[in-house]
């Protein structure tokens, strides 16, 4: 029995420069659970059901990372939260910062809505982690003060029909470079 296989395949022309090729794999996680994190004094602190790793076939592939979150909730009325992206151990596709800022990827002001979701992070980043080894991805939560951030649920998470608990979800798409 015959067999070809390839890790690349380009047009017959080859790819126009600065362009990326096919997607390679896929893997997504999907947390279907609630959590609450107590979080004190701008600790980033790791939302574990939502990590994820990938090992890149080629050192030149870009990561697609898409990360929706169904809500959030906190137990604070005027505080600030943000949600960071983590490759390995350093936060990626943050602000720069500056002075005495914190850099995030998306920042909220809780309200303390009782049984309503308050703020739901969406958002993408094209990754280019440069290596062949496996590259962990993980959701970073903070807050300022000592409050309780909640993910999946509201802060007063009532049981009733009309109260909401959602899913979050966290897919890596590895792009040929």
């Amino acid at each position: 029995m015959s067999e070809l296989r390839t890790n690349r395949i380009v047009p017959r022309d080859g790819l126009p420069s600065g362009s990326a090729g096919g997607i390679i794999q896929v893997k997504s996680t999907t947390m279907t659970t609630v959590a609450s994190y107590s979080i004190s004094g701008m600790t980033w602190t790791e939302v574990t059901p939502l990590t994820t790793t990938i090992t890149p076939t080629r050192s030149d592939s870009k990561i697609l990372v898409m990360l929706t979150m169904g809500g959030m909730a906190s137990n604070g009325n005027g505080q600030r939260y943000g949600v960071a992206l983590r490759r390995n151990s350093q936060n990626i596709g943050v602000n720069a910062g500056g002075q005495s800022h914190t850099s995030a990827s998306w920042a909220y002001t809780g309200r303390d809505l009782g049984n309503a979701l308050e703020g739901h992070p969406a958002f993408n980043h094209l990754d280019s982690p440069g290596t062949t080894s496996a590259v962990t991805y993980r959701v970073m939560i903070t807050t300022e003060g000592s409050y309780t951030l909640y993910v999946n649920r509201s802060n007063a998470d009532a049981s009733s029909s009309s109260v909401f608990r959602t899913a979050s979800s966290l897919t890596l798409m590895e792009i040929s470079g």
